[in-house]
């Protein structure tokens, strides 16, 4: 249904005749992103059914402020999206108008003294990190890749980032944040004026702000937003060159007093015994795990081909080390001097003796020692993502918060199971069942730990497989009986044959009730309903339930 010639015109007063569109080609590309064949409005297809009733594009908040309040005069659902990745990015259901915040790609303020920067929606974790490294500071850029909105990590989704063992989770890192709400009031968090935090005398929002891992786009707006920056020991510019296996191109050159090692373990519990150690003696910039040999050898066939990958095996090299790297990890040493570089290196190397652990030869000399120093850090540093898509798509299947032990019991192994089970059918991607990632926070106070899995995007049955072992009736079970709190990307990707909604219902009796907390929430800040909530709470089922 079009929008109404009147309401059209509306909008284009408070944007531009430039600056909206319901142009059916345009409105077409709003519907199509990330892992839609997941979402059960168009699995197994890649389509969303809605297509948004037109696309604005606001410069500014106070074009923002206009359109929402005249969202909530005319009963028009909204829905802002900066950079946009996955399905929840976009319209979930019928009669919403897409606010693309792309002009609002500024960086505002980068304060070197107070360790914050100040962005808009559309400044992306590339843009932000070449400005502050030339500073001395460094900020924790999430997985999703370096094309991600900053500001969409710290305020509307997750949080998790590599480097979050020295810069914390980025929902710790969300400072002061300009919000509109709901209802197109301006609500700043933190002091008048000021940045450099997000809290202040009495209580804090920032829970109902963002939760654990945020409203998917269904609570308002975020406008600008403040994350802290940490300290960066490295040169003020990073040169690259093409090359790589990995990546595609690497470092010219490697920073002084930066070391990264892999130590393995033939258990778990030595690794996490590890991971303790560690984090006890804060010895590491960046500390992380990508799973097994299988997994990391198909990674870093990613930029070439399938017979790059098969090569790997027909050398036995794979089997080999996959043998002797049972639970592998990745340590990033970062120091300022080179006697603190020194001191990190011997204390590492005593736990990892200490642990059970050893580094393979393999791992510090030749081809390898030249993917670890010289590809891995544009991996990490430069946050890119080419190697994660080597299979044509990858998904998770959950993802977990807590400490070591917890994850590991409540998500790692059972994890495994199911994809040992799918991989074997040959239907998604063998790269060994142990492909967990897994990410430090705070000197390893806590982690968060995900089961990856990469399919054929392409191929049907691929897709379907895909679809099933996200679906595993074992998933159900342990949702049911393990009493431990998931991670919502379970929500984002999992049974397919249930609407977000859905699966929130289904989850919220096991955790608190959290559904119903999120209701009265959502019905408080929008009482007119009007943010696009198909990500966020169980409203869209419950219209005739009395919530009190």
């Amino acid at each position: 249904m079009a929008l109404a010639p009147h309401i059209y015109k509306m909008f284009a007063n408070i944007v531009g005749s430039v600056n909206i569109s319901d142009d059916p080609a345009i409105l077409e590309t709003y519907t199509f992103t990330w892992l839609n064949e997941f979402n059960n409005l168009c699995a197994p297809g890649k389509f969303l059914p809605h297509h948004p009733e037109a696309v604005l594009l606001p410069g500014s908040t106070e074009e923002v402020q206009a359109i929402v309040r005249a969202c909530n005069r005319y009963g028009i659902k909204f829905k802002a999206l900066s950079t946009g990745y996955g399905s929840h990015s976009l319209p979930g259901q019928p009669g919403v108008v897409v606010l693309d915040l792309r002009r609002m790609d500024r960086i505002l303020e980068i304060d070197e003294k107070n360790k914050f920067a100040v962005v808009e929606p559309y400044v992306t974790w590339a843009q932000l990190e070449a400005e502050v490294i030339k500073r001395g500071l460094f900020t924790t850029p999430v997985q999703a890749g370096s094309q991600a909105s900053v500001l969409a990590n710290l305020t509307s989704g997750w949080g998790m980032n590599t480097f979050g063992n020295h810069g914390g989770h980025n929902g710790r890192n969300a400072l002061g944040i300009e919000w509109v709400l709901p209802t197109g009031d301006l609500l700043k968090l933190g002091p008048p004026g000021e940045w450099f935090t997000g809290d202040g005398p009495g209580p804090s929002l920032r829970g109902v702000m963002r939760g654990h891992c945020g409203a998917q786009g269904g609570m308002g707006v975020f406008t600008k937003g403040a994350i802290k920056l940490h300290h960066w020991p490295g040169p003020p510019k990073l040169e690259t060159e093409p090359g790589g296996m990995m990546t595609a191109y690497l470092l010219k050159e490697i920073p002084e007093f930066l070391e990264i090692v892999a130590p393995c373990f033939d258990t778990y519990e030595q690794m996490i015994d590890f991971f303790y150690q560690v984090g006890d003696a804060e010895l590491a910039y960046a500390m992380m795990r990508v799973g097994g040999a299988e997994h990391m050898f198909s990674l870093m066939g990613a930029i070439s081909n399938k017979e790059m990958y098969e090569q790997f095996y027909s050398t036995g090299l794979v089997q080999a080390m996959a043998e002797e790297m049972k639970h592998p990890c990745t340590v990033m040493i970062f120091a300022n001097s080179r006697r603190e570089f020194e001191y990190r290196k011997k204390v590492m190397s005593e736990i990892v003796k200490e642990t059970g652990g050893k580094i393979l030869e393999v791992m510090t000399e030749g081809p390898m020692k030249d993917i670890m120093m010289k590809q891995m850090p544009v991996a990490l540093f430069g946050n890119c993502t080419l190697f994660i898509h080597h299979a044509g798509g990858f998904v998770i299947s959950s993802g977990y918060m807590g400490t070591n032990e917890s994850v590991v019991r409540h998500m790692g192994i059972p994890q495994e199971e199911i994809k040992g089970k799918w991989a074997k059918s040959g239907k998604i991607l063998d790269d060994g069942a142990d492909s967990t990632y897994y990410n430090s926070f705070e000197n390893n106070a806590y982690v968060y730990m995900e089961m990856e899995f990469h399919y054929d995007a392409s191929n049907p049955e691929s897709v379907n497989a895909s679809r099933q072992c996200l679906s595993d009736e074992r998933n159900q079970r342990r949702l049911e009986k393990s009493g431990f709190e998931p991670n919502d990307i379970g929500l984002t990707c999992g049974d397919y044959e249930k609407s977000p909604q859905q699966r929130i219902m289904d989850m919220g009796p096991h955790y608190g009730n959290f559904h119903l907390w999120q209701e009265r929430i959502k019905r408080a800040f929008d009482p007119n309903d009007v943010s696009d909530r198909s990500w966020y709470g169980a409203g869209l089922l419950t219209k005739d339930v009395k919530i009190k």
